[in-house]
């Protein structure tokens, strides 16, 4: 716990501002760094969702008005029915989590969906096109938006079993699944994993029927860092969209969950050593390769076609 009063408000910094700037959570490094610092892999996932929280809020009220709450407009044909099934499924994460840990005779099951959850998410994304423009959103018909609220209920489940916000499973969904364009996407997504880490991360903070302290210390720590990180992410976003650079940032998520894949590889092989390493560089490297791509950005304006 000693060294978190260092090493979570960076690791928070730096995850929330990756985290603000492809408009998901960041449990993909948060959930790993604190099974290193050595966490129960439950608490790690508790910490891993409620630091989440207090850094969106502000970020997502000011974006709200900006998703379209009218009829035929994303807030009500994608949004409600996403929530309605995410907020659902998100309470029964812990449950499932522990019948797996019961099931397969402990917590390394998590880790190794952890790490073919972030495989699957990195390939997807290198190999797929965002729209762009945001006067582009495709209508929704009746079967489409149960389709929107199953992926509300797997993200939902994914989300609180693993730590991840559940904005890595959103994301490619509705850019690759249901073509929506970065515009809505990152608006939407930052809106859900607000809702989906609070709903799920209560489940982790209240256990046997008392507050979990080392769950809510981390989270708070983590989430001082978050404060920073995810307002700086969410304008470095804003820059390299507005500058068309919108499939450069739906592809480039695949080079932080392709590191984090093999990273977590090493953690669930019993690598520590070299797991910690590899965080530390992927950590700053994600941080450095996100401040050159948008000053770069800001200084390269070019057109961008819609695929």
């Amino acid at each position: 716990m000693n060294s978190l009063w260092i090493a979570g408000p960076l690791i928070g910094f730096v995850g929330m501002m990756s985290g603000g700037f492809w408009g998901v959570g960041c449990g993909w490094i948060v959930v790993p760094a604190m099974l290193i610092l050595g966490f129960d892999p439950l608490d790690a996932v508790g910490i891993g969702l409620l630091q989440m929280v207090p850094a969106t809020i502000p970020t997502v009220i000011r974006q709200f008005p900006e998703i379209g709450w009218r009829r035929g407009d994303p807030g009500r044909v994608l949004v409600l029915p996403l929530a309605v099934g995410a907020i659902g499924a998100s309470l029964f994460g812990k449950m499932f989590n522990e019948k797996l840990f019961e099931l397969f005779g402990g917590p390394e099951i998590l880790q190794w969906l952890l790490a073919g959850f972030i495989l699957v998410i990195a390939f997807q994304t290198a190999f797929s096109r965002t729209r762009v423009n945001a006067d582009e959103f495709p209508a929704f018909s009746s079967a489409k938006r149960a389709g929107v609220f199953g992926t509300g209920v797997a993200t939902g489940v994914l989300s609180s079993m693993l730590g991840v916000g559940g904005g890595l499973l959103m994301r490619p969904l509705l850019t690759s699944g249901f073509k929506v364009p970065e515009y809505y996407t990152s608006r939407i997504v930052r809106l859900m994993v607000t809702l989906t880490t609070l709903s799920g991360g209560i489940t982790y903070l209240f256990q046997s029927g008392a507050v979990a302290w080392q769950v809510l210390w981390g989270a708070v720590l983590v989430s001082l860092g978050g404060f920073a990180g995810f307002p700086l992410g969410t304008r470095m976003h804003t820059i390299a969209f507005n500058a068309g650079y919108a499939q450069h940032i739906h592809k480039s998520f695949a080079i932080p969950a392709g590191a984090m894949f093999l990273n977590t590889m090493l953690n669930v092989t019993g690598c520590r050593e070299a797991s910690r390493i590899a965080m530390v560089v992927i950590a700053f490297g994600v941080a450095a390769g996100l401040a050159l791509f948008t000053r770069y950005a800001a200084r390269h304006r070019k057109g961008e076609t819609v695929s």
